[in-house]
């Protein structure tokens, strides 16, 4: 091997790692997960911190109208990370509604967050004691364009109470400032407990937390078997000293596959090995589960998918 040629392949070793640096330099994150004020917004702050954890990343969070609307912006964004509940990932990928115009088989998965827990909040003294007790009244059925608007509504119709309520279509802070203010009787939203949200409302207004029926639960696992059964406990929130059996919804952080591989093979690191930060954040940050991924839906990211591997972390086969 003469000098020439050693030269040159020390010129493209040099340049390819220089490439890389500079890549990484240059790498600008956008994370998108929900309202402020939100548990979900909370840990979206430590995930930014987490990830700027590897060398020239810069995350900036972004505050957002919720699921639907961060599923809908992945169709046209680059270097975007999001959060969202993974029965709407399904929907846009099988283009049914509210994204029946397709295109988002881009998307990929990155790593599990806790799941969505369904409040349904009312004033104490609104009189509603049940979900039933919610005809002819006015509810604020989680905030526009979000994913607990959606099941809010499905749920709604399982009790048969589809058009039997006035559910005005407006942002979540607006609702919980209607409820506050007695020109709507509650409000739903979906969030980790304890959500601040729900803790805020509590300091000043006295609330009850409404319960789903077992019976009712079992029609919505007919119609999506990825809702699960939970219990918000006892003590909770201020004044609510009573369990409240309702239903919770996986959650996941997702981006696309335009997203290098390097990079997100190292965001995924990133993030599970700096859980303290996350923790942190929120205290939601304590019972990550990194199996989580498994519910995806979207295909894995090849680099998050390297991640997993070297761990020991088992995927689906249709997440591959």
């Amino acid at each position: 091997m003469n000098r020439k040629t050693i030269f040159h392949i020390f010129f493209v070793i040099a340049f390819g790692l220089l490439s890389s640096a500079e890549v990484f330099s240059q790498t600008r994150l956008v994370v998108k997960s929900a309202r402020a004020g939100t548990s979900y917004y909370s840990l979206a702050m430590g995930m930014a911190k987490a990830m700027m954890t590897v060398p020239g990343i810069e995350a900036s969070v972004e505050e957002s109208l919720g699921s639907v609307a961060n599923v809908k912006e992945a169709k046209t964004r680059s270097q975007f990370i999001f959060t969202s509940t993974s029965d709407l990932i399904a929907q846009a990928l099988k283009k049914t509604k509210p994204f029946e115009e397709g295109g988002y088989e881009r998307i990929r998965t990155l790593w599990a967050i806790p799941g969505v827990t369904v409040h349904w909040v009312v004033r104490e003294d609104s009189g509603v004691k049940t979900i039933r007790d919610l005809e002819g009244k006015r509810f604020i059925p989680g905030g526009i364009g979000t994913a607990t608007e959606r099941l809010t509504k499905l749920i709604l119709k399982i009790y048969d109470l589809e058009g039997k309520i006035d559910l005005p279509a407006v942002d979540l802070k607006e609702g919980v400032d209607a409820v506050v203010n007695r020109r709507a009787v509650g409000f739903t939203t979906g969030s980790p407990f304890p959500t601040p949200m729900v803790m805020e409302i509590t300091a000043t207004t006295p609330v009850r937390l409404l319960e789903m029926g077992e019976s009712e639960f079992k029609k919505l696992a007919e119609v999506d078997p990825t809702y699960s059964s939970t219990t918000i406990p006892s003590g909770t929130y201020k004044g609510v000293d009573y369990d409240v059996r309702t239903v919770a919804s996986p959650v996941l952080t997702y981006t696309t596959d335009d997203l290098p591989e390097e990079i997100a093979y190292r965001l995924t690191k990133a993030f599970w090995e700096n859980r303290k930060i996350l923790a942190d954040a929120h205290p939601i940050g304590k019972v990550l589960a990194i199996k989580g991924v498994r519910y995806g839906v979207a295909k894995v990211h090849l680099g998050a998918l390297k991640y997993y591997r070297e761990t020991g972390v088992d995927i689906p086969p249709s997440m591959k």
